[in-house]
């Protein structure tokens, strides 16, 4: 065979070759856009039933909230304290009892409380668990809670961003606990130290603290927990009303 005939013979192979290796550029190309476009798709939806949840966890606290007021016997004249006597209240198995604001979170920022921290009925629906072997608010030792960073709702996404002074109110049916914020620590998942009455330590509790904890880094990483740390100012008794501090929710 010539030179000139092997060619000729080549031009179809060739041609062929090259219709084939465009149909699967063609199709690689539709799966990669096929793939970008469900991967938008997830998270245009994730970060929607984000915010339908922090919606939705936020007005659950002030329903709350106002539940309580509607409740309270009148009276007027009740003093604020730091150092009030133990809470009336006494929650079982996830039973909701308090409501957690922290302006620094956003402005109308507010979630409930419940006993508890496990993930399916209190971190995922209804947004903070109170560990149940820490003390209650207001008591001398550790209120330790914990929520979410990252998805079902984010409760606690910015609160890398809380700044030393920071108030942090824990609201029950007896009335209001203002902490300050303190500071942050970083700790790996398996230290439980944070929930002792004296966070990392051993000695007896004389400070009454709020522990706020959660996953970090965010969003979906869990191998650390990243750990708020306030103390109480003072006890509000509903009957002298809402701390000024609260204010923010009626601007919003």
């Amino acid at each position: 065979m010539s030179r000139r005939e092997r060619r000729r013979s080549e031009q179809p192979r060739r041609a062929r070759r090259s219709v084939g290796s465009a149909i699967v550029t063609v199709i690689g190309e539709l799966m990669l856009t096929a793939g970008v476009l469900v991967l938008l798709f997830i998270g245009w939806k994730m970060s929607l039933n984000d915010s339908n949840i922090d919606r939705s966890q936020e007005r659950a606290a002030a329903g709350i909230s106002q539940g309580w007021q509607q409740e309270a016997a009148p009276g007027t004249g009740g003093q604020a304290t730091s150092t009030p006597g133990d809470p009336s209240i006494h929650p079982e198995g996830n039973d909701i009892f308090g409501v957690l604001y922290i302006q620094r979170l956003g402005d109308q920022w507010q979630r409930p409380i419940a006993r508890g921290v496990e993930k399916k009925p209190v971190l995922d629906h209804i947004g903070f668990g109170w560990y149940p072997d820490t003390n209650m608010p207001g008591q001398v030792g550790n209120f330790a809670v914990a929520a979410h960073r990252g998805g079902q709702g984010s409760s606690l996404r910015y609160v890398d961003s809380l700044t030393v002074g920071d108030k942090m109110v824990v609201e029950t049916k007896d009335g209001w606990y203002t902490y300050t914020y303190r500071n942050t620590e970083y700790v790996m998942d398996v230290d439980v130290n944070v929930l002792n009455p004296v966070p990392q330590s051993s000695v007896q509790a004389t400070d009454r603290l709020l522990t706020v904890t959660s996953c970090n880094p965010y969003p979906f990483t869990n191998g650390e927990r990243i750990i708020s740390y306030g103390v109480l100012d003072n006890f509000q008794p509903r009957s002298a009303g809402a701390p000024a501090s609260l204010d923010y929710l009626q601007k919003g």
